[in-house]
């Protein structure tokens, strides 16, 4: 049977944020399309579950505990996966974090831990993943970053957020431009409301009637619902496999739609 060129058979991957929500869908929807994978965050304790779906759907799979803001320990783990693996076929700067405050409510340390985690750890993934990639060549690798569509349309309740976010856009735009004849293409996707655990602990922290809010959301939304994990999960497998072969420095907008405009008069 001719192996279809969106497999990940033979593939190895890295996915960073890989306990819980989009990263954890991540790794488990790579696992189900052939890749070994492994996954990192700040807490070991989200992981191992991960490690034992990755592992019982046959596939090899381990977990470190890695803050993506500091570079010693994201070049760590990328040299730990190619050791244990191998190689490093495929990196996804996933772990991401934010809070909700007013612009003007934001202190200069929550700024710069949601600026650090969600851009400079993006930055960092990609710097020493290239990197080992670039030693591989000519076959080289594949790198997606996770955005949002705050970094793309904004948000008025997390503009730290958002500005890092549309950060993450420009910087695979550039790297996927940089790297292009290196063998590495760079790609992103920037969900919409996706239900996964941090979003929806960040949406009742910050709001007395989240309940409301969490409908008023799906309301703005094409498709009327939010989106689910493994529904990121899947164009994340199309760019990571060959299916995507000719696409390098863009981002996919993954939200459900825009709302259906109505004429009022």
């Amino acid at each position: 049977m001719t192996k279809t060129p969106f497999s990940l058979e033979g593939k190895t991957a890295l996915v960073t944020g890989g306990g819980t929500g989009i990263g954890k869908s991540i790794a488990i929807e790579f696992a189900r399309a052939g890749a070994d994978v492994a996954i990192c965050s700040r807490r070991i304790e989200h992981l191992e579950p991960v490690v034992k779906a990755i592992q019982d759907l046959g596939k090899r799979s381990f977990a470190t505990a890695v803050d993506v803001r500091q570079e010693e320990q994201v070049k760590a783990v990328v040299e730990a996966t190619a050791a244990r693996f191998g190689r490093l076929d495929i990196m996804v700067n996933n772990a991401g974090a934010s809070f909700q405050a007013k612009p003007e409510d934001i202190s200069i340390n929550g700024w710069n831990t949601v600026v650090g985690i969600n851009l400079t750890g993006v930055f960092l993934g990609c710097k020493w993943a290239a990197r080992q990639m670039m030693e591989q060549r000519p076959t080289g690798g594949v790198i997606i970053n996770i955005s949002s569509t705050a970094g793309v349309y904004g948000s008025t309740l997390m503009s730290h957020y958002g500005a890092a976010k549309s950060g993450v856009v420009m910087l695979t735009r550039e790297l996927g431009t940089s790297w292009a004849r290196k063998g590495i293409r760079v790609n992103g996707v920037a969900p919409g409301p996706v239900e996964t655990e941090g979003f929806l602990d960040v949406l009742h922290k910050a709001n007395p009637d989240a309940e409301k809010i969490y409908n008023a959301v799906a309301s703005r939304v094409g498709m009327g619902r939010w989106g689910r994990v493994e529904e990121i999960a899947y164009p994340c497998i199309f760019l990571a496999s060959d299916a995507a072969s000719w696409m390098t420095g863009e981002t996919i907008v993954v939200d459900g739609g825009p709302a259906p405009q109505t004429l009022e008069g």
